[in-house]
């Protein structure tokens, strides 16, 4: 070091024999008097030779050697003093770039400034000025047609795009074109109440035009880095982007022209103009300079101009994209499902699970955001922590309606999480929201066009056995689907055997086959959903797991679950109770406790079927006044104790929606739904016996259950294949996992199992019950439960 100077951007300060220096994030303290000594002299003016000849007499050459070592262990000195403004020396000092350098480099990179939509340029134009980038308009349909010949001198160029809506049609050719080419590019809304920041679109190699212009400057290239590294392209943000708006979707779904982009930002002031154009010059500046740019690399960061808020939003790179990635992923996925080992390592909660929920949620956090998010936001969901009954929810990135009434559900709807702790409660509420990401349709999957009839029995499954409706209620379908409970339970139309529709693989882990399932069961939003109107899509028997297994695992005894719930709903059959004492849980006994301290009780019930695995109803009602406010929760598990858990943690779920008072103490409810208000308003379980424990029979202990799960997921789910063999079923697996996302999803479908909403058709709905000897004979249709489930 010839001429060596304290970076500019350190605040020396002298404390007796100590150098104290300070950064705006940073203290570092440099001892000894010789430190003390030669600090005025690191002016980048004078050379070694100077500073031991000024200090003669007082510091040997060794003396000033040791002091200057000191500062230069830490990196505090630089080689000379460029005659550049204080200010920006010490910016690049901060970033550890020789600013000569670095001010080369900027006029090495030249931006062009597209503009996408009603944007105007000038005032980026004029920033960038400012900070030294030569800058210059260019049109979108020149870049693209240059970008297939690209020259060194476009190269080098950064390409900064200005738009009014991210999802403007252009921009996707543009990336094309550019990523053919191997050049980055940052994309930026500056208009709106919000302004985008990113992200910066970078390509796989060869290296990005930042990197080039900075290695025509320097000797040496720097070294691959996170920051530096291939990214997603725009479509893969395009994708996260239109499931996040729903009402946009809808629209374009039934416009005449198809247009995609329904939204623009119209908001703008010079001075929130003007604040973009800053930062965006920073960005590029610091881009151009360094050849890096970590907060909007793949990222895209929303600044409120109101509140100033910012948030970041990671743009996830799509495995499956078929412009950056490779979509044979999926479109050439093998419908068969190998059951690989899945030691289970954590069962205190939320069933079987291979890791943690802490590290599930590590892995899902880049998942979470509103505008780039398979999970849109997570919240508590009263608003408050009572460190007891933790219910969390979330939104999803579920576009997909069909109809007005589809639409306002989807914009309601939530993914709901529970557990007996805030991390699993969260956790479970991020799970819920990938499967009904992963659930949707998105024409990236093989189908197979033709009708029943063609494919036979051998091959597919018939609609009719998937749903289970009854003839009764087909007759009268028109008619239920205008009442309340029809909204949400749609009885469609039959599908006739010689209707040609959409088929997509599922395995048969009963058979070790392939079978197929119409697209429109398995896949929520699938076009023949609009076109036949023959199935009313739902989650049931959706799960997400660490692995495969788990996933299958969890989407099972979701259906168990549902299939013992009508059994007992709609037959309104009393079964015994079950005695929570028995499990000598602590938190059991605080749960209760809690429930009491608001005025309400607790208990289960078994409703475990002929299937074995145990399936438990939590009811709570309220105690202090003539409305009880019942509430109910679900559960079912190969371990008894999850599956009681689960069915209290439902319930828990449910307590926000009934715990406000009023000032005369009637509840003040969160609830909308004609039918959830019905129930909660007007039910009592002494007019309800089935809603309590049967007199007659003894509570059910822990001890009474068999050990069914064996320590590893995979193990588990064959011996449910054998379970449903023997009862006469088959096991079907539709793995609707995503390259994408940190989780495995499946569909699991039992043909014959029971869903819970009002499904009346023959078969075990009535039979289960009588050779169970639950009760003495089959219930006639017409005399079942009028109430539906209504969750």
């Amino acid at each position: 070091m010839n001429r060596p100077r304290l970076k500019a951007h350190l605040s020396p300060q002298v404390l007796g024999d100590r150098v104290f220096l300070i950064t705006e994030d940073r203290h570092y303290v440099v001892q000894g008097g010789p430190a003390v000594q030669v600090l005025a002299f690191l002016d980048g003016r004078h050379t070694l030779a100077d500073i031991v000849e000024k200090l003669d007499g007082a510091l040997s050459f060794a003396g000033v050697l040791g002091a200057l070592a000191k500062y230069q262990r830490f990196g505090h000195l630089a080689d000379g003093r460029p005659d550049l403004p204080e200010a920006q020396l010490a910016a690049w000092d901060a970033r550890g770039l020789d600013p000569e350098t670095a001010v080369r480099a900027l006029a090495a990179a030249p931006v062009a400034v597209v503009t996408a939509g009603e944007v105007d340029p000038a005032p980026f134009l004029r920033a960038l000025a400012a900070a030294g980038l030569p800058a210059r308009q260019r049109a979108a349909a020149e870049i693209a047609t240059e970008a297939a010949g690209t020259t060194d001198a476009t190269a080098a160029e950064l390409v900064l795009v200005l738009c009014d809506d991210y999802l403007d049609d252009t921009l996707g050719a543009l990336d094309d074109r550019l990523r053919a080419a191997g050049r980055s590019w940052l994309l930026v809304k500056p208009i709106g109440d919000e302004v985008w920041l990113g992200p910066l679109f970078v390509p796989d190699p060869p290296a990005t035009q930042a990197v080039q212009a900075v290695q025509a400057v320097q000797d040496g290239a720097p070294e691959q880095d996170p920051a530096t590294a291939a990214t997603g392209c725009w479509h893969c943000l395009a994708a996260r982007l239109e499931g996040n708006r729903p009402v946009e979707q809808y629209l374009r779904t039934w416009s005449t022209d198809g247009t995609r982009g329904l939204r623009r930002a119209r908001a703008a002031t010079a001075a929130s103009v003007d604040t973009a154009a800053g930062l965006v010059a920073a960005l590029l500046t610091e881009l151009a300079g360094t050849g890096r740019v970590p907060s909007v690399h793949g990222t895209l960061v929303s600044l409120d101009s109101r509140t100033l808020a910012t948030e970041r939003h990671a743009v996830v790179r799509r495995p499956q994209c078929p412009h950056c990635g490779d979509a044979r992923l999926l479109l050439d996925r093998l419908a068969r499902i190998e059951l690989a080992s899945s030691a289970v390592n954590f069962a205190t909660d939320g069933g079987h699970r291979t890791v943690r929920p802490e590290d599930t949620q590590r892995r899902l956090d880049k998942h979470v955001s509103r505008i780039t998010g398979v999970i849109t936001h997570l919240q508590l969901l009263n608003g408050t922590d009572n460190g007891v009954t933790y219910s969390y929810f979330s939104g999803h990135n579920f576009a997909v309606a069909h109809n007005l009434d589809a639409l306002r559900r989807n914009v309601r709807g939530i993914s709901g999480g529970k557990g007996r702790t805030e991390v699993q409660a969260k956790v479970s509420a991020m799970c819920e929201a990938v499967e009904r990401y992963s659930g949707v349709w998105r024409d990236d999957r093989p189908t197979i066009t033709a009708s029943y009839a063609q494919l036979g029995p051998e091959r597919a499954v018939p609609m009719a056995e998937l749903l289970l409706f009854s003839e009764k209620q087909h007759r009268e379908a028109a008619a239920w689907n205008r009442t309340d409970a029809g909204r949400l339970q749609q009885v469609p139309q039959v599908c006739p055997d010689g209707t040609e529709i959409a088929w997509t693989a599922a395995w048969s882990l009963t058979e070790e086959r392939e079978r197929l399932v119409p697209a429109v069961y398995a896949w929520f939003g699938h076009p023949d959903l609009y076109d036949f109107n023959i199935c009313f899509t739902d989650g049931n028997g959706h799960a997400a797991g660490n692995t495969l297994p788990e996933a299958i695992l969890q989407g099972f005894c979701e259906l168990v679950e549902r299939d013992a719930v009508s059994l007992w709903w709609y037959n309104r059959i009393a079964r015994p109770g079950f005695d929570l004492d028995s499990l000598n849980d602590p938190y059991i006994t605080t749960l209760r406790e809690h429930y009491a301290s608001i005025d309400r009780e607790v208990w289960v019930l078994d409703i475990t079927t002929d299937l074995g695995i145990p399936t438990f109803v939590a009811v709570s009602r309220r105690t202090d006044r003539p409305v009880e406010d019942v509430i109910l929760g679900f559960g079912a598990h190969l371990d008894p104790r999850i599956a009681v858990v689960r069915a209290l943690t439902e319930a828990n779920q449910f307590l926000p929606s009934v715990t406000m008072r009023k000032p005369d103490g009637s509840t003040f409810y969160w609830e909308e739904d004609p039918q959830t208000l019905e129930w909660l308003q007007n039910v009592r379980v002494a007019e309800e016996p089935w809603l309590l424990p049967h007199p007659g029979l003894d509570k059910r202990r822990l001890t009474d259950y068999p050990e069914l799960h064996t320590g590893d997921a995979a193990q588990d789910v064959r011996n449910c294949v054998e379970l449903v063999r023997e009862h006469g079923h088959e096991f079907l697996v539709v793995d609707q996992s995503l390259p994408d996302i940190e989780l495995h999803v499946a569909k699991v479908i039992v043909p014959g199992l029971r869903h819970f909403w009002r499904r009346l058709g023959a078969g075990r709905l009535y039979d289960a019950p009588v050779r169970l000897g639950w009760i003495d004979q089959p219930v006639a249709e017409e005399d079942l439960n009028p109430r539906s489930v209504f969750f």
